[in-house]
């Protein structure tokens, strides 16, 4: 929600924009949002750790392909991405 609304209400470009949301994300996320969880034992800390070697890899991959691409490009891809996980959000039990 935030790119999108970065990029049509604050008229950054959609590199600026997943730049800008990415660093956002890092503090309040990754250490706020996981506390009360964590506290009621719903954090499994093994599958964690190993998902975020893999967030940490497909990002570094993910931002070097993406600063390759341009701005049309990257918004398109992004685009498709969102209808895709929309449509199976809307027609998945």
């Amino acid at each position: 929600m935030i790119v999108p609304a970065l990029v049509f209400l604050f008229h950054f470009s959609q590199h600026r924009a997943e730049g800008t949301t990415l660093a956002l994300m890092i503090p309040p996320i990754g250490i706020l949002a996981v506390m009360p969880y964590y506290r009621n034992g719903h954090v499994d800390v093994q599958a964690a750790a190993l998902i975020c070697l893999g967030f940490v890899l497909g990002g570094w991959i993910g931002g070097h392909w993406a600063n390759s691409l341009s701005t049309t490009t990257l918004q398109r891809v992004f685009g498709v991405t969102l209808l895709i996980l929309g449509a199976r959000m809307l027609w998945t039990r």
